[in-house]
């Protein structure tokens, strides 16, 4: 049985342009068939923003990912699926940081690795985290028990 494709994706954007090296945050809403699968599209600076992600799953294209690999050009080919994206202003005096000492740093970098690592495990692809938060360029999850069915 197929998952229910989740409301938001969330990826690090490197096309050029005004958003180089901003989040991108695709929103399906919550009826993705009745936008004809389209998403509205914000981008986040990392310096003035945290995101927060709640539900998430870590996502990629295999396919996409080993052309990279063998040295073609870069496109997109990973991204986390997520139920809510919070996000939390720098600049609000409310704003605390990222307590990034209790949470695992996930990495994606077809040049390096086909699938999204962490410094503990080289394949960390469809994992389920109930929360992620981004740190400036990093993103971070919280080592919780929700896992992976295989």
């Amino acid at each position: 049985m197929r998952k229910k494709k989740k409301r938001f994706q969330v990826r690090f954007h490197l096309g050029k342009g005004a958003n180089y090296m901003c989040w991108q945050v695709k929103d399906y809403g919550l009826n993705p068939a009745a936008n004809n699968g389209r998403a509205d599209i914000d981008y986040y600076a990392p310096s003035n923003v945290s995101l927060e992600l709640t539900n998430c799953t870590l996502k990629n294209s295999p396919t996409t990912a080993q052309r990279i690999y063998d040295g073609q050009h870069k496109t997109v080919c990973a991204w986390v699926e997520c139920d809510m994206v919070d996000v939390h202003y720098k600049k609000d005096p409310a704003f605390t940081g990222v307590d990034t000492k209790n949470l695992r740093k996930y990495k994606y970098n077809p040049k390096k690795n086909l699938h999204w690592f962490t410094s503990k495990r080289n394949n960390v692809d469809n994992k389920d985290l109930a929360k992620m938060h981004t740190n400036n360029r990093a993103l971070y999850g919280q080592v919780s028990k929700i896992y992976t069915k295989h």
